[in-house]
């Protein structure tokens, strides 16, 4: 799709394709895989300033949102064809094979036909990755050795309560049960003793193992509570960018603001207390038994 005139300003770049083309009217090409590698070579395209990894629920957004506070930044957020690629890894590339070489050459020419400069005043390349991509980081680690990582977490009590008031897709696992298994780690035969519970609680867990093995290489660790306005400011730093005053002001406004709201009206309010305060016994006894051992060693070692 042209998308040369399109500011990736929403906070999911799906949001933006669907404005961007809401009367029908945008020429989509359908290529095959082979000629997005062969593009690679000939783009003009930013390389990636930072990317963003997250256990769900726990600010992702809200730093997203403070990188488009830079002037010239592309941000682009958590776009479908990084996730199908990523997928891909999880059930069809044996480490070291074959596949697993031609997935990740995908997923490096799939980043960088995100990235092109379409204005030529760009000067940031931002990734937000979706949450169930944090356990390929260290495969993604190798095709950007240089690349910072900030990945997001957060009482793992509160990120599952969330996701149970409104269960994401990635916790639906009849809509692709083999990546579904192996994101927790199961044989597709158990998935359906898996309660919902159960799953994220799993999945959180190893969230946070596959971060905390990732520690050393640059790589940032921000704790939900932690994402004041000062320390958003501070990881731009972190992405080798140094903000404005005017920039500042912009990210200090968006760390007051609900991050998801597209009308940009909605004034933040910190639910941690509540969400944990509504979890069942349920929840917090999966979340002790799968989750908090790798949280808090995550806590322990930050």
């Amino acid at each position: 799709m042209d998308l040369r005139d399109a500011d990736f300003a929403e906070p999911f770049f799906s949001e933006t394709v669907a404005r961007v083309n809401a009367n029908g009217l945008r020429q989509r090409v359908l290529t095959e895989f082979d000629f997005l590698v062969q593009l690679e070579t000939s783009l003009d395209s930013l390389e990636p300033s930072g990317f963003i990894f997250h256990a769900s629920r726990c600010g992702s957004t809200l730093l997203a949102n403070a990188c488009r506070a830079l002037k010239g930044s592309v941000v682009i957020a958590e776009a479908p064809i990084l996730d199908k690629i990523i997928s891909r890894l999880f059930t069809d590339a044996e480490l070291n094979s074959a596949k697993e070489l031609l997935y990740l050459v995908f997923l490096r020419a799939a980043v960088k036909a995100l990235g092109q400069r379409r204005r030529g005043d760009e000067r940031h390349y931002f990734i937000k990755f979706a949450c169930t991509s944090t356990l390929q980081m260290s495969r993604i680690r190798r095709i950007w050795p240089m690349v910072p990582f900030v990945f997001l977490y957060r009482d793992p009590v509160e990120i599952v309560a969330s996701n149970l008031r409104s269960i994401p897709e990635w916790m639906q696992p009849e809509s692709n049960p083999k990546t579904a298994a192996a994101i927790v780690g199961v044989d597709v035969s158990e998935l359906t003793r898996l309660a919902p519970e159960e799953y994220c609680a799993r999945a959180l867990g190893r969230f946070f193992l596959e971060a905390d093995a990732n520690r050393e290489l640059n790589t940032k660790l921000l704790d939900y509570d932690q994402l004041t306005s000062e320390m958003l400011i501070k990881t731009m730093a972190f992405f080798g960018a140094s903000p404005s005053s005017d920039e500042m002001d912009e990210i200090r406004e968006a760390s007051r603001l609900y991050s998801k709201d597209l009308s940009r009206s909605r004034i933040f309010h910190a639910d941690g207390k509540a969400k944990r305060e509504s979890a069942s016994l349920s929840v917090i006894e999966m979340v002790e038994q799968w989750a908090l051992p790798s949280y808090n060693r995550l806590n322990v070692r930050s």
